[in-house]
């Protein structure tokens, strides 16, 4: 009997608060493409080349993106296809959450990993988005990287082996991948030795199945051999700043600065000629840091001297501000032995990083001008902060200081260089905070992506570490400095795409000249429609600046200028169907073959607007 009343009650329970289910209607449209996608698969004979079926269904949506594949693959196919949809809504300025996606990856036996296909779903979303047909005859491979390219992938020779079988007649492949190099096996007397060789994909591949290699570096190029479209360029007739007023404005701070880190310089030889320091350590010698430090002084003040003749003018002010941080780390330290406490300098220097940070919160933002400068004054003014609460020892904690407030009055000096713009595109407030919080959704999408296949490869260790560490930045500032977290956020792609871009590289001296071109391509774009991109002219200086010595930094200071100039032009955004017809290489292989070898792999056009994937958080919210 109690168990019974037991189970009514526990029936009674279940009833009351059961969950229900859900029924509604919606109009839904569906739009459908199939591609075939060339992949690597093993046999008992090594590796082989298959054929994968990519379908693509696309319908209104919230910004989904679903992949089923059969068999199951090694690879992260949500990763690849989620990017290839960013990239296709970005190129055709559409909200990617306006529509759903659905991937069906079928092949005949499980593939090798490698985001291979993700330039071939890039395609395929595009041709839904602008309801275009693809050539039956032209097949590609290429992993999609977040600016548009195409980036490098394996297994070159077997994937064409089964695009020539399958019958097709034009093989898009990475730039600079036609040809491939392999081990091959040597036998010399008893001894048995492996050589790296070249080997003509092109030649083997049109020879055995008369199919044309052809290379190419971006998803509009690729798009125009599928399509026979490609995405065109709007300009403005607006007037623009030129670089001689850039540099008007840019050569007399630069002076000034000079001049006051050497007034700077001299006053801290002169403190130091007056203390007497003390001896310490072998491994931490006041003796030898502080005068080392003020040796730190004049050298970087050379520099930016030498900078400044030499018109690098943003290399010259950044220069002159890292002389002055080390002049006034004498400086501090020669008051520290004197009988100044470190609670009295931390009190001056707290002063003004509370005071800058005070102002920069209240600071306006009118236009896409002052976002930049705005922007990039808080970073500095919140990194200021960090640098004041640092731990370490004395001479450390005495360097922070210096270093925190000369970083306050960098973040002055970009607050006040807002003046001599125009601005373009009113901007208000609530629009940088919400965008600040999308673009630290998409940062952190792009880095877990950027993160797994680093961690795959063993690749890019150096730019996942500096995205995380810009990345935790946006994370905490995106509420009270949003301007601030956009840029960091930006900051956390760049780095991010390298990691992506920069997989199976050694030589990073290609892509340093490709993400060159771009920024420079991305600038005057953003010129060209009446916009001023400050922050990335600054950026491209200093990158070109520091190329010699430290590509790595280069490389990030050229990928940034490029995301910022080309997020400022995305601020319009690109109109939907907004697409030309081209003129394509139509010609059969074999006269294709007959050509000039240095026009063999020339495509009909070059263009740069693939732009970041962040562009389509900006395409549904055009600014005024």
């Amino acid at each position: 009997m109690k168990k019974l009343f037991a189970i009514l009650i526990l029936l009674l329970f279940v009833s009351t608060n059961a969950i229900p289910v859900n029924e509604w209607k919606r109009e839904v449209f569906y739009r459908n493409i199939s591609l075939f996608a060339p992949a690597v698969a093993e046999s008992e004979d090594g590796y082989v080349g298959v054929l994968t079926e990519i379908n693509v269904t696309m319908m209104n949506g919230t910004g989904n993106v679903f992949v089923t594949t059969k068999p199951m693959t090694q690879l992260d196919m949500q990763g690849s296809a989620k990017l290839a949809v960013a990239v296709a809504c970005s190129m055709a300025g559409k909200d990617m959450k306006s529509y759903d996606f659905i991937f069906m990856v079928v092949s005949s036996s499980p593939i090798v990993g490698g985001p291979s296909a993700g330039a071939l779903m890039t395609i395929a979303v595009i041709c839904l988005l602008e309801n275009l047909s693809a050539s039956d005859d032209v097949i590609m491979t290429g992993m999609v990287n977040p600016d548009g390219s195409i980036g490098p992938v394996g297994g070159i020779l077997e994937k064409g082996s089964a695009a020539g079988s399958a019958g097709f007649k034009y093989f898009l492949v990475p730039k600079g991948q036609s040809i491939e190099y392999r081990l091959f096996e040597e036998k010399i007397g008893p001894l048995t030795i492996y050589r790296r060789k070249a080997v003509n994909v092109s030649e083997e591949l049109n020879k055995k199945y008369n199919i044309s290699v052809i290379e190419v570096e971006d998803i509009n190029e690729a798009m125009g051999y599928f399509t026979g479209y490609k995405f065109k360029e709007e300009k403005s007739d607006k007037q623009i700043i030129s670089s001689d007023f850039y540099g008007g404005i840019m050569k007399p701070m630069a002076g000034e600065i000079i001049g006051e880190a050497e007034e700077m310089y001299k006053e801290a030889e002169e403190n130091l000629s007056k203390t007497n320091l003390p001896l310490g350590w072998p491994w931490y010698n006041p003796r030898s840091i502080i005068p080392n430090s003020l040796k730190n002084a004049k050298e970087n003040l050379d520099e930016a001297k030498n900078a400044m003749y030499n018109e690098f003018y943003y290399y010259a002010i950044s220069k002159a501000f890292q002389s002055k941080i080390n002049s006034l780390f004498v400086i501090y330290a020669c008051n520290y032995y004197n009988g100044k406490k470190i609670e009295e300098i931390k009190d001056e220097v707290e002063e003004i990083v509370n005071k800058s940070i005070s102002e920069l919160r209240e600071a306006k933002i009118k236009g896409l001008e002052s976002l930049q400068c705005i922007g990039s004054a808080q970073k500095r003014v919140l990194e200021a902060e960090e640098y004041l609460n640092k731990s370490g020892g004395d001479l450390e904690i005495l360097y922070n200081f210096a270093y925190a407030r000369e970083r306050c009055y960098t973040a002055y000096w970009w607050m006040n260089l807002s003046n001599y713009f125009n601005e373009s595109y009113n901007v208000d407030e609530t629009l940088v905070k919400e965008i600040a919080e999308e673009y630290y959704s998409y940062a952190e999408d792009i880095f877990s992506y950027a993160n797994i296949l680093s961690e795959q490869t063993g690749y890019s260790s150096n730019f996942i570490n500096k995205a995380n560490e810009a990345i935790l930045r946006a994370k905490e500032q995106k509420e009270e400095f949003p301007s601030s977290s956009l840029f960091n956020s930006l900051e956390a792609i760049a780095c991010s795409n390298l990691a992506i871009e920069t997989i199976g590289i050694d030589d990073l001296s290609e892509k340093m000249n490709r993400t060159k071109e771009m920024a420079s391509y991305s600038i005057q774009k953003a010129r060209d429609m009446g916009i001023e991109p400050v922050l990335a002219i600054s950026y491209n200086e200093f990158a070109r600046s520091v190329e010699k010595n430290d590509s790595l930094n280069s490389l990030i200071y050229y990928k940034d200028a490029y995301i910022i100039a080309n997020t400022l032009c995305l601020a319009r955004g690109y109109k939907g169907g907004d697409i030309e017809k081209i003129n394509v290489i139509t010609s059969p292989p074999n006269e294709i073959k007959e050509e000039n070898q240095n026009q063999f792999f020339a495509v009909a056009f070059i263009s740069l607007i693939g732009g970041i994937v962040i562009g389509f958080l900006f395409s549904s919210r055009r600014m005024d």
